[in-house]
């Protein structure tokens, strides 16, 4: 038995042998294998770790909403009414608050015999000093209310209705801003108020038999005219009388001059904003775009096949066109279009290039044009660095060799070859197409070209004029306003002058009239002063409005829009003759007055 275990013993003691060489074979061949996958292992992240070295850190590019054409349109259409709702009213206030000083000051001397009536009757200075108090305050308060209705519900609703046809804006709210509501209520309260109170004054000084009594005419005085030998000598009497009468009544002569200048200078202003508008577009798409369609296709080879041995085309360039921003040192960035002219082709013919001086631009390899509007509202110059950035985010500084003029939308030339040194590859996507025929022919062949299959876009000059039309109605709407206020304004200032004028001389108008004038003759006298006073006024208003124009177009600095200040003759023919029909109509109306003196009773003395 003993030996039966012992032999037991033996075998299992071979087995567990056997075992174990299989089991160190096996462990060999395990290390053999982890030693290869182990190598393999550390080979490919080695390979991985390169491939991260090589890597770029991420960048992040963000948009805010002011990167959309439609936000940033909209805001700059808002800008543009905001440039000038800031430069007009200023004027508006000080001739309104002028003409209001005459009529208070007029309407208190007046009632000269009336105050006097009050004083003799016991009154107090400062209850009859309450009473055109009063009447200027609710006059103020009452002109206010009506002015803020007009200014805060009527015109914006006139421009909204505007904006709802160039945007689809959702709604808008209508706010009240109180600096500017009733900032210029009291404005006129403080002036119209002062004058009243300042008026009184002058008045309530005198006592009760003086004020009663008519107020004693203005002492005639040698005018400057009259040192001049030569010209008084030649003068006739009734020219001389006419001289003398402008500068005895200085106050009358300055508040003519100013109101009419200023009225004039409103309506220069006005057909300058106007002008410089309707010139747009010759200037666009006759001296600057001379091409006829441009077309973007996303299949090059197709848009060459379309164009090929089409009778319609006179000849292409068949060229690269997109859309590029433009980021100054300062981050500000803008949206352009980027045309690249292919090697050995020129500009001429399809765009002409020039300079603000009007010097003709010729691209060479090396140069990077910018259009004026996009260097004036990024700020930069000839010779400045810019930094494109393309649609694939890849960026590239480069130096504006050139500013050309562009007067809608912004644009950078370059070449071909320019643009493979700074993005790659060169690959066109559009034509600059010359068209025979008519225009009503060449927009038929662009919705045409349009339609056919891998084109992305085909768009004729002449159908962009179409379009632009609408998008300046806003800013004709409120040229318009401005002149129809202007010469509102202009009436106003001469009617109430006109016969505050009268009023002021009646016993001397009586007085000529006794000494045998007629009715026509009365009406020349007086006329005659006011013709001239407009005469001179258009004459101080013209160049007032020329460097008002000038300077508000400045201020109208719109990303996609150039303004290059225009008015043309006729406008300033027009502004003029605005201003002396008015006088003619003023002096039509106060003639009545004139005839309707008595003699009699203008004369007749107090005792």
């Amino acid at each position: 038995k003993a030996r039966e275990e012992l032999e037991e013993g033996k075998d299992s003691l071979e087995e567990g042998k056997n075992e174990l060489e299989e089991g160190e074979q096996e462990l060999a061949e395990n290390v053999s294998e982890y030693e290869d996958k182990k190598a393999e292992a550390l080979e490919l992240i080695a390979d991985a770790r390169e491939e991260i070295a090589e890597l770029k850190m991420t960048e992040w590019y963000i948009s805010t909403r002011t990167s959309l054409s439609g936000y940033g349109n909209i805001k700059t259409d808002a800008g543009c009414i905001e440039a000038i709702g800031n430069a007009f009213p200023i004027i508006f206030l000080t001739i309104a608050i002028l003409i209001s000083l005459t009529t208070i000051t007029r309407m208190v001397e007046e009632d000269r015999g009336l105050i006097g009536t009050y004083k003799a009757l016991g009154f107090t200075d400062s209850e009859i000093r309450r009473k055109y108090l009063i009447y200027a305050l609710l006059a103020c308060l009452f002109g206010g209310i009506l002015g803020d209705l007009m200014g805060f519900v009527l015109l914006p609703n006139i421009i909204f209705i505007i904006f709802g046809v160039m945007y689809q804006i959702p709604a808008y709210s209508l706010t009240f801003n109180y600096f500017y509501g009733i900032g210029g209520i009291v404005l006129f309260i403080i002036g119209i108020a002062g004058a009243s109170i300042v008026s009184c004054e002058a008045e309530l000084s005198h006592m009760p038999a003086m004020l009663m009594r008519p107020k004693a005419p203005r002492n005639g005085s040698r005018v400057f005219l009259e040192r001049i030998t030569p010209v008084w000598s030649r003068l006739s009497f009734l020219n001389k009388v006419t001289a003398r009468n402008l500068f005895r009544y200085k106050k009358r002569l300055f508040m003519t001059l100013f109101g009419i200048a200023g009225c004039t200078a409103l309506l220069i202003c006005g057909f300058t904003i106007k002008d410089t508008v309707t010139g747009l577009m010759p200037r666009q798409y006759e001296d600057t775009y001379q091409y006829d369609i441009m077309a973007v296709a996303e299949d090059n080879d197709k848009l060459l096949e379309y164009l090929e041995d089409n009778n319609a085309v006179r000849k292409y360039m068949n060229t690269l066109i997109t859309n590029v921003k433009l980021i100054n040192e300062e981050g500000k960035e803008e949206t352009v279009q980027l045309i690249v002219l292919p090697d050995g082709m020129s500009m001429k013919s399809y765009i002409r290039l020039y300079n603000k001086a009007g010097d003709n631009l010729t691209l060479s390899e090396e140069d990077v044009f910018a259009t004026i509007n996009v260097s004036k509202v990024l700020g930069f110059e000839k010779e400045d660095m810019i930094t494109i950035q393309n649609l694939q985010l890849e960026l590239a500084d480069v130096e504006i060799t050139e500013i050309a003029m562009n007067y809608l939308g912004n644009n950078v030339y370059m070449t071909q070859a320019k643009y493979e040194e700074l993005f790659g590859t060169f690959e066109p996507n559009g034509a600059l197409i010359l068209l025979r025929g008519e225009e009503e022919e060449q927009e038929a062949f662009a919705q045409e070209l349009a339609e056919k299959d891998g084109m992305l876009s085909a768009i004729s000059t002449s159908s962009l004029k179409e379009d632009f039309e609408p998008a300046f109605q806003i800013i004709n709407l409120v040229v318009y306003v401005v002149i129809v206020l202007a010469a509102a304004l202009a009436f106003v200032v001469l009617f109430t002058l006109a016969t505050t004028n009268i009023s002021e001389r009646e016993r001397e108008l009586a007085t000529i009239k006794v000494l045998g004038f007629f009715d026509n003759e009365v009406h020349a006298y007086v006329n005659k002063e006011t013709l001239i006073l407009t005469g001179l006024g258009i004459l101080c208003g013209l160049p007032a409005g020329n460097l008002l124009g000038t300077w508000l177009m400045s201020i109208l600095n719109l990303p996609s829009i150039y303004f290059a200040t225009t008015i043309y003759p006729i406008s300033y023919v027009i502004s003029g003759v605005i201003a002396i029909c008015f006088a003619l109509i003023v002096n039509t109306i106060t003639d009545r007055s004139l005839n309707k003196i008595n003699p009699v009773e203008a004369l007749k003395s107090v005792e």
